[in-house]
């Protein structure tokens, strides 16, 4: 058995003892025992879906669909309903909270196989394993849940609306839940997990027993909201729609539902929720619930809305230095790497984590409006600095090497190379990514080299290559390269020692 599975086999040990008031629904202790068992299932895979989702929206669209097909697959998408009418709801919402424990340490398993962007991208092909075969682990299923058969996929009626939903339901943005959470969570400094989450849940809970929320979605269950440079910090979640539990909709939607679950990592999660049609949710108040800064999230943006002209940028009088720090990274195949990432320090006491851009060619003011997260105030330490980032984090910066600007005119010599990768075969997959690039620089001002990448998996491979050559020119912080056609780049540059070089924030080291 791989380590993974074996991680979370662990990690989905969730199945309960004790269903409060379900014996007076008519369940026995084998049924209990069998429900149990696919309940912990069914909650343990939302759950990871979840959390992938929030922390590696790279991976997302794949989790996405590979747990909707394991939903559908496995004919879970009444499952709860179905569940609700068998044991009754308090049961359920009761054993629900009892599970808040177990999901946590389903969250440690889950860390263990590594960051996000390596361990989310093997979940999705885990849902299609007996880890998550729900039907093979608990074959008297349909037997335990009465229904004899295959379950029925519920209908939009008026039925299936949650109890206490009338014209007195506030509507909320995604947004709008976002910055309460955020607001509640703020005064609670180093509280643990669990208090958060309580508090969370409380506070919305609060505002009634069904609220109605407004954001969008790409045919999931999640409901964000975003713009071209924010996203909403906590999303919301319906996995129980009750009019779509195969085809969720996309784009703009209104649903109801119970608050069910706050978690301060993933988001918010309603119960039994109902999509609302136009009709519907026009019939309903607007919440005035303020939106504030701290209910966002920044998105990364693409490096090329910061090129400006040369000399429109940053000063190199203006940069204290470039210093890195050690950290990891993932390679080829999703294996660990440790790595040495480069941060560009400025005498007027900010930091930027990013660089890419020549100093000279970067729009900093425009980056700091625009993706504020990759810029903190350091304040010195040693030789080392604290940063407060423009998240609201703060970290220590322990510096493994510094470089100062270099005079116009420095001449390279040698081979230098990068890579970088993704996939899952070192966690015992079939998916490999790499990527990288060659230079080799010449005493006489010229350059050779090339970009490559390429993947495989089962059955496909696909690989790629742009070389390049012509002239260059180091001068401060900035390599400007100039193609044999005419073509110019303007990258950032700092060298450390003879074996390692940084060009376009991407480390190089010598090919040898």
């Amino acid at each position: 058995m791989s380590p993974r599975r074996t991680a979370l086999l662990a990690g989905l040990a969730l199945v309960p003892s004790l269903w409060p008031g379900a014996v007076a629904q008519g369940a026995g202790s084998a049924d209990l025992k069998a429900l149990g068992t696919a309940y912990a299932l069914y909650v343990g895979a939302g759950y990871l879906r979840d959390t992938c989702v929030k922390r590696d929206p790279a991976s997302a669209a794949k989790v996405n669909q590979a747990y909707a097909a394991w939903i559908k697959a496995q004919n879970l998408g009444a499952f709860e309903a179905q569940l609700t009418q068998r044991v009754g709801r308090a049961a359920l919402t009761q054993l629900r909270a009892d599970m808040a424990g177990s999901l946590q340490a389903l969250d440690s398993a889950l860390q263990k196989l590594g960051p996000a962007s390596r361990s989310c991208p093997a979940l999705a092909t885990q849902f299609s394993s007996d880890t998550f075969d729900v039907r093979a682990q608990v074959p008297n299923l349909a037997a335990a849940l009465g229904t004899g058969g295959a379950a029925p996929t519920p209908s939009a009626s008026a039925s299936s609306r949650p109890a206490g939903a009338s014209a007195n339901v506030a509507v909320y943005s995604v947004a709008q839940l976002s910055s309460l959470m955020a607001q509640t969570l703020a005064p609670l400094g180093k509280a643990s997990g669990q208090q958060q989450d309580a508090a969370g849940l409380k506070k919305l809970q609060s505002l009634g027993t069904v609220i109605a929320v407004s954001g969008t979605t790409q045919r999931s269950r999640s409901i964000t909201q975003e713009d071209d440079r924010r996203a909403a910090r906590f999303d919301v979640y319906c996995y129980d729609m009750a009019n779509d539990a195969d085809n969720p909709p996309k784009g703009q939607v209104t649903v109801a539902g119970r608050v069910r679950e706050f978690d301060h990592v993933t988001g918010i999660t309603l119960d039994s929720c109902v999509v609302l049609s136009a009709a519907q949710a026009a019939g309903l108040k607007q919440s005035t619930l303020a939106v504030v800064d701290a209910g966002w999230q920044f998105k990364a943006q693409p490096a090329e809305k910061f090129l400006v002209a040369a000399g429109q940028g940053l000063k190199d009088s203006e940069i204290l230095g470039a210093y890195i720090e050690q950290s990891t990274g993932i390679g080829v195949g999703g294996m660990v790497l440790t790595t040495y990432p480069v941060s560009l320090f400025l005498k007027d006491g900010t930091v930027y984590n990013d660089p890419y851009w020549a100093p000279g060619s970067f729009n900093y003011k425009l980056s700091r409006q625009l993706e504020p997260q990759k810029w903190g105030k350091w304040t010195r330490q040693g030789k080392d600095f604290v940063i407060r980032w423009g998240d609201g984090k703060t970290g220590t910066f322990e510096v493994k090497g510094e470089s100062r600007a270099l005079p116009a005119g420095t001449k390279l010599n040698g081979a230098f190379q990068t890579i970088s990768g993704g996939g899952n075969t070192a966690l015992g997959g079939d998916l490999m990514v790499v990527g990288g690039g060659t230079y080799t620089f010449r005493p006489d001002g010229t350059f050779s080299g090339g970009r490559f990448g390429g993947s495989s998996g089962p059955g496909v491979a696909v690989s790629s290559s742009r070389k390049t050559g012509g002239t260059y020119a180091v001068s401060g912080y900035g390599l400007t390269l100039r193609g044999q056609g005419g073509e110019e780049q303007r990258l950032f540059f700092a060298r450390y020692d003879q074996d390692l070089l940084y060009i376009g924030g991407s480390p190089y080291t010598p090919d040898r």
